[in-house]
């Protein structure tokens, strides 16, 4: 199955180094498997570790869903063992054909068994999609909650800091107009001391001239 899913893939996608088929072989998967128009969708790398899990995520999807009696499963296994040893592709599915009419296969329960098959696979997408996508969304969700706490944090440590900014500036001025204050009341404490000085020396000195003049002229 990975031969067959490694093909497919060809058409989708670009392998790793080591990993891709020759430019010839690609021209010829196109052909035997035309999975669709892929024109203008963007190359997309996958590796060998990929290949190898979706392979077998794939082969247990068919086992689980594999119809009763022989059908587009088989057929299909039949005709990926047979294609190293029948290369031609029209001659290997007319004898896989043939060995699985032998077990009640024909044409249009072929078609109808692909069809289903095909089915099943689109389902398989549509599940994988939606559980991608609520993990995504989980995962998303909860990046973007720790985000937003993160983006509040930020702010209200920016209001508070800007706050604090406010706080410090206006109490650098307050600082400065106490210091201007304090400068003043020293200067007129240091005046009025010097003035008292002075006025009180006069008094003592009035004060001892008449005592001595008391003294010598009484």
């Amino acid at each position: 199955m990975a031969n067959f899913l490694k093909k497919a893939l060809g058409l989708f996608v670009e392998f790793e180094p080591n990993e891709s088929s020759s430019s010839k072989a690609e021209v010829n998967l196109s052909q035997k498997f035309p999975l669709g128009n892929i024109k203008g969708q963007p190359a997309v790398t996958i590796s060998e570790a990929d290949i190898d899990k979706f392979e077998q995520h794939f082969s247990a999807l068919f086992e689980r869903s594999n119809l009763p009696g022989p059908d587009y499963f088989e057929f299909w296994k039949m005709m990926e063992t047979l294609e190293a040893h029948v290369p031609d592709e029209k001659t290997r599915m007319a004898a896989v054909f043939a060995t699985l009419s032998v077990q009640g296969l024909n044409k249009q329960k072929l078609l109808e068994t692909a069809a289903q098959y095909k089915t099943i696979v689109e389902k398989d997408r549509a599940d994988f999609e939606k559980a991608a996508n609520e993990k995504a969304l989980a995962e998303v969700q909860g990046r973007q909650q720790q985000l937003s706490d993160l983006e509040k944090k930020v702010a209200q440590n920016a209001e508070t800091i800007k706050r604090l900014t406010e706080e410090i500036t206006a109490a650098q001025q307050q600082m400065g107009q106490m210091k201007a204050q304090i400068s003043e009341q020293e200067q007129k404490i240091a005046g009025s001391r010097q003035g008292y000085q002075l006025a009180c020396n006069a008094m003592i000195n009035k004060i001892e001239t008449d005592l001595q003049k008391i003294q010598t002229s009484l």
